[in-house]
């Protein structure tokens, strides 16, 4: 490809525009001597190439004149057939190798039959040791073709490096496009997927060698700051468990961010698969501030707690006192968070317990709704009534709500020590879908679109407030706004020191806000650090700001706090440390089927594809009105009924001719036009098939059956002047043999055929 770019800039038949600089700093010195004599589809510059003078305007469009000449010299055979190959692709056309061993190589146009004289020989001069042309007829009679043979995926691979290096899982389609556009060729989807794997081999790396690198990887870290934590965990050299926390990311959430800490785990996409675990904080702006975070092979309650105690020990904590973690009851979190911070507040997202009780419940409006006002009950009074509100529903809803741990993921119950009354694991979910493109790649990969990314978030988030002339974080100006709204309508009586009545109009409804203490008996604006709408009037009554009031966690200072520390650059790995620790990748694990690499999604949650799934849903039989099956499956509905529903019933036949293990109710399944089978065990018998229609005059000939006892029964439907039975006996059966029914439904077919 390189070398291509070359003779670009020679013949000046390639335009990238003014913005490309042609990569020279890969390309070799033009005063090379190594390239005086041997070129690569580059004649030297006194060979005259026989191509005159053209409109510049017209040069991309026309094709470039051979680029051989006799004498030519190569370094090898294989350089030789590369040339031959980028030259086949280039001009359109099939050129097959009719002699090609290690001495000699010969091509040929593949229409050498139909008069095209193009041939091309070389072969290892003697004395020296360069691979030299020595025929050469340079004449095509034959049309461009936009398949080439040639074109295979480890040349595309190989030959658009830079269109992979932009996006390494671009579509199969856009591949087709490029190259149909770049060179007049069709290729296959197959092969442009091909090529596009092989180009993610090339460009981000082989899977299993990235896991060798980790030793120098984390030595690379430690290097550019010793004050990172990188934990390497191996069993028996197999790769197990990496845990990083940057020193800046530290020592900026101890800065500026409040004790609230979210937990969630991820699966990784790659062929190695494992999961991502991390921590994440809030800013002063409510917005996500990764921590620290680990890569290990499943979630269980020995991996969380093995993160968890290299994170205390990153926050200098042993118990966690004043801490509060959220999560998402993962599998061993729970029990791990209780383990290792046992004075630490722990709270439970609430969508996920939501989720759990919709699918018990069904979930309709009704449900959701009372949920959401439960968990957002900021008292516990408030929060009673609202249960009391659920049982009114549902009393068995209310009591399956009291089950769940209500105390954790309830606002009424949360402490004031974080300032956050965030009653979902939303920040954790924004880090998940932040990383969503790096998850698939290899684990070294991975790991520095991360913290490259990172790095370029810290500078530019402090940049973003650092210009702006403000007090408060934008997003929680914003909500201090909203609450001066709600806070009309009511007024607030002083008691002449701190604290003031709040009364809404002429109501009763009354609370007490301590403005010394910030403190409001609705207890909001102590979870959450922002005066409620009752500390707003008070506020406004003693004639103050209220964001004066607002805790420090959310004005610009702090916030410019956890976001002073910068996230040092890392070399690339060639310039890593060397290690002598052996790293071997894990197994891959094989699962049935096509691998997914998407996420479940939960019951009610709308899809990408923009529809409401019904997983969850019961369903209910419109025959007997029993919920669990449809009348498809329905054993309760009386016979009567379900013999309506077939598209045609037999009569029962006589005692002495019904069979002794079979009941009157006879399935029948169509096998085609005209076709039926009953099951097996009756007689070789003709019986009439009573028919039950609306409408009389569409009404479905009579049809005649027969049956082996060692095989399926069959049933071969006639008009009835083809086959005429009693009609008034309809319970009296005709024997007649198999072989008569099989030549007259032959007979009408031929005289359907036109």
């Amino acid at each position: 490809m390189l070398k291509k770019l070359a003779e670009s800039k020679v013949e000046g038949g390639l335009n990238l525009g003014d913005d490309f600089d042609g990569y020279s700093d890969l390309d070799s010195p033009s005063e090379s001597e190594d390239e005086d004599d041997v070129g690569y589809l580059v004649a030297p510059q006194h060979h005259k190439r026989g191509r005159g003078k053209q409109n510049q305007n017209d040069t991309e469009t026309e094709e470039r004149e051979a680029t051989f000449y006799v004498g030519q010299q190569f370094e090898n055979p294989k350089t030789f057939r590369k040339a031959i190959i980028d030259y086949s692709i280039d001009k359109g056309r099939n050129i097959p190798f009719s002699k090609n061993d290690s001495t000699r190589v010969c091509a040929e146009c593949e229409h050498k039959d139909k008069g095209c004289k193009w041939r091309i020989w070389a072969s290892w001069e003697r004395g020296r040791r360069s691979f030299t042309v020595k025929t050469f007829v340079s004449e095509h009679t034959c049309d461009r073709t936009p398949i080439i043979k040639k074109m295979t995926s480890h040349w595309i691979a190989e030959h658009y490096q830079n269109l992979f290096k932009v996006n390494p899982y671009m579509r199969v389609q856009d591949i087709q496009e490029t190259i149909w556009l770049e060179k007049g060729i069709r290729v296959s989807k197959d092969k442009a997927a091909r090529a596009r794997r092989r180009g993610q081999a090339i460009i981000v790396g082989e899977y299993k060698e990235q896991y060798a690198l980790l030793p120098r990887y984390a030595a690379e870290i430690l290097r550019s700051n010793p004050g990172n934590t990188v934990k390497l965990k191996l069993d028996a050299n197999v790769f197990d468990r990496l845990y990083l926390c940057f020193e800046a990311l530290r020592k900026g959430f101890l800065a500026g961010c409040r004790p609230f800490i979210s937990l969630d785990g991820c699966f990784l996409k790659g062929p190695f698969g494992g999961q991502l675990l991390v921590a994440v904080g809030r800013d002063g702006n409510n917005q996500m501030f990764p921590l620290a975070w680990a890569v290990c092979e499943v979630e269980s309650t020995d991996t969380w707690s093995w993160f968890l105690e290299l994170l205390a020990t990153d926050l200098g904590t042993s118990e966690g006192a004043g801490y509060t973690f959220m999560s998402d009851q993962q599998k061993g979190l729970l029990a791990a968070v209780s383990n290792v911070f046992p004075q630490a507040e722990s709270r439970v997202c609430a969508r996920h317990v939501y989720c759990n009780f919709r699918g018990v419940f069904g979930g309709g409006l009704e449900y959701r709704k009372q949920f959401w006002t439960i968990a957002k009950s900021n008292t516990v009074n408030h929060f009673n009534e609202n249960i009391e509100v659920m049982r009114g529903i549902s009393h068995e809803a209310a009591e399956d709500l009291l089950k769940r741990n209500y105390k954790k993921w309830c606002r009424a119950f949360y402490t004031p020590l974080s300032c956050c009354d965030s009653v979902d694991n939303n920040m954790s979910e924004v880090f998940n879908a932040y990383i969503l493109s790096a998850r698939h790649k290899p684990i070294i990969t991975m790991l520095e679109d991360i913290r490259e990314g990172l790095m370029e978030r810290l500078h530019k988030k402090r940049d973003f407030i650092g210009k702006k002339e403000i007090m408060l974080c934008p997003r929680i100006q914003i909500q201090l706004e909203k609450h001066k709204i709600w806070a009309r309508g009511w007024n607030a009586y002083w008691d002449g020191g701190f604290c003031y009545g709040v009364r809404e109009g002429a109501t009763q409804v009354k609370y007490v806000v301590d403005l010394n203490q910030h403190t409001c008996s609705c207890n909001a604006w102590q979870v959450s650090g922002i005066p409620c709408k009752h500390a707003i009037v008070a506020i406004w009554n003693k004639v103050d700001h209220p964001e004066q009031y607002v805790n420090a966690y959310f004005c610009k200072q702090t916030y410019m706090k956890a976001y002073e520390f910068l996230l040092e650059p890392l070399n690339g790995p060639q310039e890593w440390p060397t290690s002598d620790s052996i790293v071997v990748a894990p197994k891959v694990k094989k699962v049935n089927g096509r691998p997914k690499t998407k996420r479940r999604y939960g019951v009610g949650e709308v899809t990408a594809s923009g529809k409401l799934k019904r997983t969850g849903c019961s369903m209910k039989c419109s025959l007997c009105g029993v919920i669990g099956h449809n009348k498809r499956g329905c054993k309760n509905a009386p016979k009567q009924q379900q013999h309506s529903n077939n598209h045609a019933t037999a009569e029962q036949t006589t005692p002495q001719q019904q069979h002794p293990r079979t009941s009157s109710a006879i399935p029948m399944h169509n096998r085609g036009v005209g076709i039926y089978t009953y099951p097996n065990g009756y007689q070789r018998i003709a019986t009439p098939i009573s028919q039950h229609f609306p409408t009389p005059q569409r009404q479905r000939p009579p049809a005649a059956f027969y049956s082996d006892h060692g095989g399926e029964q069959t049933i071969y439907s006639f008009p009835a002047h083809d086959f005429p039975l009693s009609q008034t006996q309809p319970s009296q059966g005709h024997t007649i043999s198999s072989q008569a029914l099989q030549d007259l439904a032959m007979a009408r077919r031929l005289e359907k055929r036109p």
